[in-house]
């Protein structure tokens, strides 16, 4: 049973993105407190409004917003509706919600020279960096004022807890409350649809990209040992069998990965040829989700000693 003085409210807010409609979280703890923000789009502000109106509340009546991480459909109206509210978040946050025009140009010659390497062809890589930037649009340019890290509490929320969730993001935090064991987990762990461990550079202090399913699955199982009874999702219905859930989500990890395997010729073959070959119908509308799908379970292989890299004229192949 959750507290009255810790009570959650689920709003849906609608986003134009094919993951479809996003939840944001209200939660009355000492301060009032808004989990995500949804897009800045007309629709998703109106709605917002609206359903906070419903609950008795003005956007000007948030006293702290928190994002669980950077994509647009959880901050985009971090500054348009919520500019007066402390914003919390993980520090990978910080650039993208500035739209840091360095960090942006690191992001987009990484993708340019890391693509390459992986043998897709440039048009693809610039439909990438061109849907980078569209996504960029639905954000604003306000930075955090408060940087969270694991295991760090919110202030304004007494026994909330911060847990870093990488994998989706390299800036997702989820957030844990002990006492009645629920946890807001933002796009970490979804009831529906298993969330893509998306490519990213490293950030500032890394020398290699992060592995983001190896990430994503360290994560997940860091949520299971918290034995949370709920878990609120970004996206659809709630979740009170975290331990079925999961047990779904590795086992689909490793049927992709047995399959991918199973498909490597000997004389080795590329990323992106394996794309092509597994998502036939759908590489080239999406080539960001399924190239990030099939480099994150190669790499799941190749962490095993299933597949070995090698690389030949400048372009990465993987061989049995």
């Amino acid at each position: 049973m959750i507290s009255k003085a810790m009570k959650i409210e689920k709003i849906v807010v609608p986003t134009p993105f094919l993951v479809g409609p996003v939840n944001v979280y209200i939660i009355k703890g000492d301060s009032l407190t808004l989990v995500d923000t949804g897009p800045n789009s007309d629709q998703a502000k109106e709605v917002l409004k609206e359903s906070l109106k419903k609950l008795g509340y003005l956007p000007e009546d948030i006293e702290q917003v928190i994002v669980t991480h950077h994509h647009p459909d959880h901050v985009g109206l971090v500054e348009d509706l919520f500019s007066h509210a402390k914003l919390i978040g993980h520090n990978n946050c910080d650039p993208w919600l500035r739209k840091d025009r360095s960090f942006i140009a690191f992001i987009e010659n990484y993708f340019y020279s890391f693509f390459q390497q992986h043998a897709v062809p440039k048009g693809l890589i610039e439909k990438m960096v061109k849907v980078n930037r569209y996504f960029l649009g639905f954000t604003g340019r306000r930075g955090l004022d408060v940087v969270v890290k694991e295991g760090d509490v919110i202030d304004g929320l007494p026994g909330w807890k911060v847990i870093e969730t990488p994998g989706h993001a390299q800036s997702h935090i989820s957030l844990y409350y002990e006492a009645e064991r629920l946890l807001i987990g933002g796009d970490h762990i979804i009831s529906h649809i298993s969330s893509n461990a998306i490519i990213e550079p490293p950030y500032d202090g890394e020398e290699k990209r992060p592995l983001t399913l190896l990430q994503y699955r360290q994560a997940l199982k860091k949520c299971l040992d918290l034995n949370p009874r709920k878990v609120y999702s970004g996206h659809g219905e709630a979740i009170e069998d975290l331990k079925g859930l999961l047990d779904i989500r590795f086992k689909e990890h490793e049927d992709k990965a047995n399959r991918l395997k199973s498909i490597i010729p000997e004389e080795g073959i590329t990323s992106f040829e394996l794309c092509k070959l597994y998502f036939p119908h759908i590489y080239l509308k999406e080539p960001m989700l399924t190239m990030s799908e099939i480099i994150g379970h190669l790499d799941l292989l190749e962490e095993r000693g299933s597949v070995k890299t090698i690389v030949k004229n400048g372009i990465i192949f993987y061989e049995k």
